[in-house]
């Protein structure tokens, strides 16, 4: 597979020449980019009557020169909502719409609001926060760049599992090689190196869904060009007569998704050896490749994350390919080294940067698939302050080594990692605001071997053992700084009520504030849980975690960005009280999640 991106140009055999130097950055200066479509950051929202939110746009493509768009509600008497900035306020119980509409090409895109009857006072009066609790102030604006429904609904998934299967399960040989084990690439080899005979694709989605994973990604095509469907495009495929195991592969694992609830991903390689030894140019395998991509995501929708490996990716029209997903699946997450939904960490190691930005400047860098200019391992791992996109890191890397690589494809002799080793990885993606991607290769009898599912299993014991008592539960909080002095809508106390779309926030002009969380009684942590509410953007760029104990307050542990989730390990210490000091933040900040856990299992 490799995501250790090949800057070359792609030689096409000997029907294109090659001068194999770094791809120049995108010039998007010369000419107009249209809008090609726009998405919104929630497709549905529940509020109490009351309620202030706020909704963002994403407009498509990421650097089409027109982005204004403007927001409208269906029924202005249960939603009010400033046209230009899309801060709605709640009015009344029932259900509407709110929608965004592009300025260029009235593209619209909707969210669904259900507002039940207002269960807490909202006008200013007596109330449990004292006898003059403030009206509501209204939400903060998003700040910067923000996710769509797509992306927040594929970060909050956090473990994701990957599926590396075709003729190099059986040969060895994937496609980075010069040959096939001294033969040269060709058609009928592959077909013949492709011996399964069973697959079982149903065991390995049970595998994902029993571990707590919620999406799983299969390689419908790898770099050697076989395909595990009848792809339209090629005879490399499941399909042909020669195959010795005609199973269409993607929709077993499809079917298998739909039976245990698990989203799928598919990867379909832009390089292709069988294209190499064809003698076709780029332009026509540029039309080969969409015609397969359309077929994969009508065929096999829906389609949540789409993978295009950037190992020879090759000189596309990528914005034109991207169309050809969101055609078909308008929110699915598209992974590349520049995105547009989600970013290659720099590294194939599951390891994210301590500081973890889920923006970063897709055009400033002239990013995409086949270009990654300057220090890509260091500006991908930590994304960009303030960056002009939304997207997140997403860190892969497989359970299976050979020597210190990863081991894509199955190999019975290759080394596994432990179940501590994921565990600290959970900690370096997951805990640093990335999505956790964990290659686990089918085996050549068509399962996940036993010696992964005891790992992978060892793995989730932990992982629960950890987060299974949250020792802020009981606790109280209060602030030094609350939006509008409203603590029933902004108060410190939803870091605790366990709802995702709750949060703590400060006035727009303070952006630095303590947070005191006092504990029912003496508690013993070592591992700390920030989560940043990413629907309005990301903002805190450092923070310090105190712990009071004997009446006197001690630093323990400082961070940069938190994210969709930050989690912090340290010594362990026993504590009646924790402050949260947001020391800095690009705009005030918005928290929606806190937990105190003790590891005493994992060795970390």
């Amino acid at each position: 597979m490799k995501t250790l991106k090949f800057l070359s140009c792609w030689a096409m055999g000997i029907a294109l020449s090659c001068t194999c130097t770094p791809k120049a950055a995108p010039d998007t200066t010369k000419d107009t980019i249209p809008v090609s479509g726009v998405t919104i950051s929630r497709t549905e929202i529940s509020v109490r009557a009351g309620d202030a939110f706020t909704l963002a746009a994403k407009v498509q493509p990421y650097n089409a020169d027109n982005q204004t768009v403007s927001w409208s509600t269906a029924n202005p008497e249960l939603v009010s909502i400033n046209a230009q900035s899309g801060a709605a306020k709640a009015l009344a119980e029932g259900n509407t719409t709110v929608t965004v509409t592009t300025q260029e090409g009235a593209f619209t895109a909707s969210c669904a609001v259900t507002i039940s009857s207002s269960t807490q006072q909202t006008e200013p009066g007596p109330g449990p926060d004292g006898p003059d609790q403030p009206g509501d102030p209204g939400a903060p604006a998003a700040y910067g760049a923000v996710p769509t429904a797509g992306q927040l609904a594929w970060q909050r998934q956090e473990l994701l599992m990957f599926y590396h299967y075709g003729q190099a399960t059986f040969s060895g040989w994937d496609g980075e090689n010069a040959n096939c084990n001294g033969k040269p690439w060709s058609e009928s080899l592959l077909l013949q190196n492709y011996v399964p005979s069973t697959i079982d694709a149903d065991q390995w989605v049970k595998n994902a869904a029993d571990n707590g994973f919620k999406e799983v990604i299969l390689t419908a095509k790898h770099h050697d060009g076989f395909c595990l469907w009848d792809n339209p495009e090629s005879t490399t495929d499941v399909a042909n007569d020669a195959c010795k195991n005609h199973t269409d592969v993607v929709k077993a694992v499809r079917d298998a998704c739909n039976k245990y609830g698990v989203n799928m991903g598919i990867y379909l390689s832009p390089w292709d050896r069988m294209i190499e030894v064809s003698g076709k140019s780029t332009a026509q395998y540029e039309t080969m490749y969409k015609n397969a991509l359309k077929d994969l995501m009508t065929r096999y929708a829906p389609v949540v994350e789409m993978w295009f490996d950037g190992n020879h990716a090759g000189n596309f029209d990528w914005e034109s390919v991207n169309r050809v997903v969101f055609d078909a699946n308008p929110d699915c997450v598209i992974f590349s080294n520049g995105g547009p939904g989600c970013r290659w960490v720099g590294n194939e190691n599951g390891d994210a940067g301590q500081t973890n930005w889920g923006t970063i400047n897709l055009r400033g860098r002239g990013l995409s698939p086949s270009n990654l200019p300057g220090n890509y391992e260091d500006y991908l791992a930590h994304g960009d302050r303030n960056g002009d996109s939304w997207c997140p890191a997403e860190c892969d890397f497989s359970i299976q080594q050979i020597g210190d690589h990863n081991g894509w494809f199955y190999g019975a002799a290759d080394s596994r990692k432990t179940a501590r080793e994921l565990m600290q990885l959970y900690y370096e993606s997951v805990g640093r605001n990335g999505v956790f991607l964990m290659n686990v290769p089918p085996s050549d009898q068509g399962v996940i071997d036993s010696k992964e599912v005891k790992i992978i299993e060892e793995f989730t014991t932990m992982r629960n053992a950890v987060f299974a008592t949250n020792l802020a539960d009981g606790a109280t909080a209060s602030s030094t700084a609350v939006r509008g002095g409203y603590t029933q809508g902004y108060g410190a106390q939803h870091l605790l009520d366990n709802k995702y779309d709750t949060y703590f926030a400060t006035d727009d002009n303070v952006t630095t504030a303590d947070i005191d969380i006092v504990l029912d009684g003496s508690k013993t942590f070592n591992r700390v849980l920030l989560q940043e509410y990413i629907p309005l953007g990301q903002r805190v760029e450092s923070f310090t975690i105190q712990y009071r104990k004997n009446g006197s307050w001690t630093d323990w542990k400082s961070g940069t960005t938190i994210g969709h989730k930050r989690i912090l390990l340290g010594n362990s210490v026993t504590a009646d009280a924790v402050r949260i000091r947001i020391t800095s933040s690009l705009a005030c900040p918005v928290l929606n999640g806190f937990g105190l856990y003790n590891d005493t299992v994992s060795g970390l």
